[in-house]
């Protein structure tokens, strides 16, 4: 796979002015405008931001949990990309421990 390959937007095939190459927790280097670097950021944002329940009287807290959250997705993308988005944000949960 050449570095024009590896950056090329998973949406236009083209390769974007801003794009940079990115090593992902397990070690693939991947485009910044790929699919796998966006499941990738929003798993990670699933983890970091949302809290696993949530406290509905704090309101500086997130309204949302991260089992709501994929919930959703699994609403407006399918199982599969729920299952998906599951299983990247424990993956990252493992590696974060």
């Amino acid at each position: 796979m050449s570095l024009a390959d590896e950056l090329a937007c998973h949406a236009c095939g083209r390769v974007h002015k801003g794009a940079r190459s990115v090593k992902l927790p397990d070690g693939t280097s991947v485009g910044s405008y790929s699919e796998a670097y966006r499941a990738y950021c929003e798993a990670k944002w699933v983890l970091e931001t949302l809290p696993v329940t949530v406290n509905r009287r704090r309101k500086k807290t997130p309204q949302i949990s991260r089992r709501d959250y994929i919930q959703g997705v699994q609403d407006k993308r399918g199982q599969a990309a729920a299952n998906e988005l599951a299983t990247n944000v424990t993956k990252l949960w493992k590696a974060s421990k």
